[in-house]
């Protein structure tokens, strides 16, 4: 089960007396996909953080459903030159899967299928060492002519646009970051799919704080986390 809370419950819950979450690390994707930066252009059927990044493990795993009858496998694909993450449906033959490269050629097929490029493609993000709060992301659309702004997204069950994209850079340029603020308790992951438009995006980053709080903290957050499902973080119509 997956919880979205006010910012307001954080503090509830320092009055309280419970443990809160430690200070957010940003994973800097964009950063660890460039040439030279550790990870490279590289493909993986299943990709935890915890190698290259300190911090408690996310396991991310890409999916796509216009993808070839039959093929139930697709890829987290890390593409440089000022990307990060995206989805690819299908490797190239011999590819080295589950290799950081460093820099190392194209390993999908076809080449230009690397990004979040269509309302099929998703990310999905699972809490695997414990219960953690997603504080934001960052996207970029760096490989193409459409703005990262002309899309939106499906995070978690609610949609986010433009006007909730803050321009804010992570180690390149062109990056937008969303504020999200919901937590994802252990062994629980969340979907992120674009819902209209086709800028050939990738998540170029996103910050995360471990939750060490006791079983009933926890069932009491769940209760706080029933708050924020009503709150959609949108633009007024």
């Amino acid at each position: 089960m997956t919880l979205r809370i006010k910012t307001a419950a954080g503090g509830l819950l320092l009055s309280l007396g419970m443990a809160t979450a430690g200070s957010a690390a940003t994973y800097d994707f964009l950063a660890a996909a460039n040439a030279g930066g550790g990870i490279g252009e590289s493909i993986y059927a299943t990709y935890d953080t915890s190698p290259f990044f300190t911090g408690p493990n996310l396991r991310i795993t890409a999916s796509a459903t216009d993808d070839n009858a039959g093929d139930t496998e697709q890829f987290v694909y890390f593409d440089n030159n000022n990307a990060g993450i995206g989805v690819c449906k299908d490797a190239t033959s011999g590819a080295a899967i589950g290799t950081a490269t460093n820099g190392g050629g194209n390993q999908c097929d076809p080449a230009s299928d690397d990004g979040i490029t269509s309302v099929s493609e998703t990310l999905t993000i699972e809490a695997t060492e414990t219960s953690v709060i997603i504080e934001a992301l960052w996207f970029n659309a760096n490989h193409d002519n459409d703005p990262v702004t002309s899309a939106s997204y499906m995070i978690n069950g609610v949609t986010y646009d433009s006007g909730d994209m803050v321009p804010d850079n992570v180690s390149g340029t062109g990056n937008y970051r969303i504020d999200l603020g919901f937590a994802l308790a252990l062994g629980d992951s969340f979907s992120i799919t674009p819902t209209d438009g086709s800028p050939n995006s990738y998540m170029s980053a996103i910050a995360v704080s471990a939750v060490p709080v006791p079983a009933a903290g926890l069932l009491l957050l769940t209760a706080l986390g029933g708050l924020g499902l009503a709150r959609r973080r949108r633009r007024a119509a």
